[in-house]
């Protein structure tokens, strides 16, 4: 039996389909659903409807007994909502399953439906008409006053476009079985059976994200308001204040390579921080991020360069609701995470800035995480019992540092021994991502043979762990991939890639992908859970969201926490705990986040109380 046999024997219709419409301001959530067209892939049947008449459209199939073919399903999910026709249980999205199968190897900004369809082969319309047409659908090439109408003849153009998308499809989604079959030696009716389940939750998390985006983020937007007209205002007192420590800019706030050289050498860093070819130290965002534990002057820095670079909030585009949308991009990294844009989503941008987020009237917000996630799934899925009792403690890098020997304390706390605790936190963050001696000394400022001892013992420690991740990493080499509990994929070509036009190992990709992988499944199960309880989840972030709940039902947290501790179970059979953060009004951050912010809006106060009122103004002008 074959894959495309096995689902035409499951399903009523398997049914390609696509959707044109208009998106909201922030382009986010489809808002104006033109037209929907569907073709049969078995019965050869095509379903054209026009809908853009302002009536409501009950279902056009019975959902429930059929499969949905799209590509980046997202669309197709938020276009059903926006008709109230619910979310169809059995997606699947060509465009995921691409990533999922060739992931690692897929160019940046070739991962569309035409570039897919070119990998197997499939005839498609060129970008060139592809892009005249999607012009001609956004009026994008002309001046029109909203709303605009499409004539019939329009109609028809539109459609004819959508049913060319449809019939791409319908050849890349028989390639694609074809091709999941052949890579995953697919043979038995439980291996369809399997395979088809992991393919539609994929699909159906498409469409728990696309619920997230709609709903979006609530936001203090007299505050946002107040930060844009005046930020640019009062910056350049906030920048000189705090460039009085780092005297790394000139007067007129120029970078300037001999301060930063000074700097560098000031903080204990010359001899490890890297050099560009003019013999400068480099000044590279992800170079000082690699730095910025090792001296607060560093991490002032980055602070402050981000600063200089900011106009205004523009990730904020705040729609008609008071509320901020975003594209989540699920699946956007290899381990299968969600990758917001850092210029479009709060909580992307600096922690400071988390202080715009508010709940609404009548609201209050839980920010809920996963309690040391990575730690509890590695014990979880190696059976490394002494790293599951030390999770089960009050403190699991307390509890670690004091088997290590670098606290003798029995009664240590996080308050008492922060160093050592972070110590701690760094050699779980060490042998996840596969540091080596050299690193770990960088990271906690100590002696390489120091730093080998820390690695050393901590290894014994949980050697479990690291054993069973060999038998991961070699396990791999056979099968040529790695993958996750739930299905998401990692194949491998060799050990090795190009990057920057040089070979490069991928050893360390794979000692955690198979944790950060299950992460993002346990994620995707939570809000799942969630939004089919009626939840209202309202943003991500890797191993953490934020509900928001009426203020009388604040009894749904107790029951959010539940059920992500259940999803958590369901994947890696084992309880990994939830903590959570009440945010009532502005959401406040830890001190060293918080005083940028005090200090910013101080600022904007005092500017503002400089300023003549109105009348006072009108008195000027007056006697003038």
């Amino acid at each position: 039996m074959k894959l495309l046999e096995y689902i035409k024997n499951g399903f009523s219709r398997v049914l390609a389909m696509d959707t044109e419409y208009l998106s909201d301001l922030t382009g986010t959530i489809p808002q104006r659903i033109l037209c929907v067209v569907f073709k049969d892939i078995f019965t050869k049947e095509i379903f054209r409807y026009w809908v853009d008449d302002k009536e409501l459209h009950p279902p056009f199939f019975d959902y429930s007994n059929c499969l949905l073919i799209s590509f980046n399903a997202v669309a197709e999910h938020g276009s059903f909502l926006q008709l109230l026709q619910g979310k169809p249980p059995y997606m699947f999205d060509c465009f995921v399953e691409n990533k999922c199968m060739y992931g690692p190897f897929l160019e940046k900004n070739k991962t569309g439906l035409l570039d897919t369809c070119a990998r197997y082969n499939i005839e498609t319309i060129p970008q060139d008409q592809k892009d005249k047409e999607l012009d001609f659908i956004l009026r994008r090439n002309e001046y029109s006053e909203l709303p605009f109408d499409y004539s019939k003849q329009d109609q028809k153009r539109i459609l004819d476009y959508c049913q060319t998308d449809v019939e791409e499809l319908e050849r890349l989604f028989v390639a694609q079985c074809q091709d999941i079959e052949d890579k995953n030696k697919l043979t038995t009716e439980e291996d369809f059976e399997r395979t088809l389940w992991e393919i539609t939750f994929r699909g159906y998390t498409q469409g728990n994200i696309a619920q997230i985006q709609r709903y979006g983020i609530p936001v203090d937007v007299d505050l946002i308001n107040r930060f844009n007209e005046n930020w640019v205002k009062v910056k350049d007192k906030i920048i000189t204040k705090r460039n009085k420590r780092l005297n790394i800019f000139t007067d007129d706030l120029k970078f300037n390579r001999d301060k930063f050289k000074q700097l560098i050498i000031k903080c204990g860093l010359g001899r490890t921080w890297p050099l560009l070819k003019s013999g400068h130290y480099t000044a590279n965002d992800d170079v000082v991020k690699k730095f910025e534990h090792r001296h607060p002057l560093i991490k002032e820095f980055r602070q402050l360069n981000k600063l200089i670079n900011t106009t205004k909030l523009s990730f904020y585009k705040v729609g008609h609701d008071g509320r901020v949308r975003a594209d989540l991009n699920m699946f956007g990294t290899i381990t299968s995470r969600c990758t917001p844009s850092s210029s479009k989503y709060p909580l992307n941008a600096s922690k400071w800035v988390r202080n715009f987020i508010k709940p609404g009237w009548g609201t209050e917000l839980y920010y809920l995480d996963y309690k040391a996630q990575e730690p509890a799934i590695m014990g979880h899925l190696s059976g490394d019992h002494r790293l599951l009792e030390a999770y089960n403690t009050h403190d699991l890098y307390i509890t670690t540092a004091q088997q290590l020997g670098m606290i003798n304390d029995p009664n240590a706390t996080k308050e008492t021994h922060a160093t050592q605790r972070d110590v701690v936190k760094e050699l779980f963050l060490a042998n996840s991502y596969g540091m080596g001696v050299k690193e770990v000394a960088r990271r906690l400022d100590c002696s390489k043979f120091t730093a080998k001892g820390y690695l050393k013992r901590f290894k014994e420690l949980y050697k479990i762990y690291f054993d069973k991740r060999e038998t991961w990493i070699n396990g791999s080499a056979i099968t040529g991939h790695l993958r996750s509990s739930l299905g998401w994929q990692r194949w491998i070509k060799g050990n090795k890639k190009w990057k920057d036009g040089k070979r490069q190992s991928i050893n360390n990709q794979l000692k955690n992908f198979i944790i950060q992988t299950t992460g993002a499944d346990i994620l995707r199960k939570a809000i799942q859970k969630l939004l089919d309880n009626h939840i209202k989840v309202i943003a991500l972030l890797h191993d953490a969201l934020i509900i928001e709940i009426p203020i009388p039902d604040t009894w749904q947290k107790d029951q959010a926490i539940s059920l992500m501790e259940i999803a958590a179970k369901d994947v890696v059979g084992g309880l990994i705990r939830v903590d959570s953060e009440k945010i009532t009004s502005n959401w406040k951050q830890e001190p060293k986040h918080q005083e940028l912010f005090d200090e910013i809006f101080d600022e904007i106060t005092k500017y503002e109380n400089q300023q003549p009122t109105n009348d006072y103004a009108a008195q000027v002008l007056q006697v003038g």
